[in-house]
């Protein structure tokens, strides 16, 4: 009979034996993937995630956390601590090696991958976000040595990045910084938000998420107008208000445990949502093929090679608005071939194109 522990007992009590059984010993391959993996900390003084590792090498979770262990238990120092360890940073895990580098190479290393990453939102230049991350890029260079301030002197040359058509939201500082503040406190907000055709409507929001999308800022946020998650363009935000009660206290709200970013992003090909439909696109030449091939267009996109040679790309979206666009943009190489709605609008688009540049 089971104990309260859910444990089996013997007979005088104790916990049942299980049968012992032998550890795997790695095979060649795996001995390789081991010193790869090895190889491949040494390139990264901040971890290698778990998620990466695995699609690297095509290994599944349990294999890796076997990895994990023989590190752990074989690659010692000399005073027998291991050099690899497994660090969690929220839901996520990372191979790292303890102390790979000084604190001196760990700082600069910690300035580069920081600038790089503030240089790929520099279109928020002027705005509160921009202005904090200014605050950290001085703090962070006034602690290291001054030999590590020397090198990094002409870093904004060395790491360059560049958005496409990012939106200027220079004007918008005032509603950025009171939208951040929201979402740290957990504040409702009242906006006037600007219709692209109407006059517009006032909204009274939850905000959830602040996120970035191909240059822009948009705001996630359940709103009492409509049921449900809406999506507001921050540059369309006329004005915005914290709320606060008859008492005179900021009017705050419970953040929902269940909601999840993702799952209002996953499946839009941009920000403009609609009936999800299945698309399949022919490629007509190989140059298209290769920049598809090193590029995620859609987490949905499967890739099929057609007995005449030719490459197809299909997707399941919600909303063709966006896509459509990307489509006019890649022609005359990319032909859709369903749904035929979006087929026929792409027609009657490359037709009205075609008038406009006659001779």
């Amino acid at each position: 009979m089971a104990g309260r522990d859910g444990k089996g007992k013997g007979p005088a009590g104790g916990d049942r034996a299980r049968p012992v059984r032998a550890r795997r010993k790695p095979t060649y391959g795996a001995a390789v993937r081991l010193a790869a993996i090895l190889h491949g900390l040494h390139e990264r003084p901040f971890g290698w995630s778990f998620d990466s590792i695995q699609d690297t090498f095509g290994i599944a979770g349990r294999t890796l956390s076997r990895y994990a262990d023989v590190f752990a238990r074989k690659l010692l120092d000399s005073a027998g601590r291991p050099i690899v360890e497994v660090e969690r940073r929220g839901e996520r895990r990372f191979l790292r090696l303890v102390q790979r580098a000084t604190p001196t190479e760990a700082g600069a290393w910690a300035a580069v991958s920081f600038f790089f990453t503030w240089s790929m939102i520099r279109h928020l230049e002027g705005t509160v976000l921009d202005q904090g991350m200014d605050v950290l890029w001085d703090r962070m260079l006034k602690a290291l040595p001054v030999a590590q301030r020397t090198r990094l002197n002409d870093i904004d040359r060395k790491f360059f990045a560049l958005t496409p058509t990012p939106k200027d939201y220079r004007g918008h500082d005032a509603t950025i910084g009171t939208l951040v503040q929201a979402l740290v406190d957990q504040q409702r907000l009242e906006i006037d938000y600007a219709s692209l055709g109407g006059p517009g409507r006032v909204h009274e929001i939850e905000p959830y998420t602040l996120l970035g999308y191909r240059g822009g800022l948009y705001v996630l946020a359940r709103s009492r107008r409509r049921e449900g998650i809406l999506w507001f363009a921050v540059e369309r935000i006329r004005s915005v208000q914290p709320l606060v009660g008859s008492d005179g206290r900021p009017r705050l709200f419970r953040y929902p445990k269940s909601f999840r970013p993702e799952v209002y992003t996953a499946g839009l090909f941009g920000v403009v949502e609609g009936p999800e439909v299945e698309v399949e696109l022919l490629v007509h030449n190989d140059e298209t093929v290769a920049y598809l091939a090193q590029r995620t267009l859609h987490p949905s996109q499967r890739v099929a090679r057609r007995p005449d040679g030719r490459t197809t790309v299909t997707l399941r979206v919600r909303g063709t608005v966006e896509l459509a666009n990307w489509v006019m943009s890649s022609a005359p190489w990319i032909e859709v071939l369903r749904p035929a709605s979006l087929r026929e609008e792409i027609a009657s688009r490359s037709r009205a194109a075609a008038r406009l540049h006659r001779d």
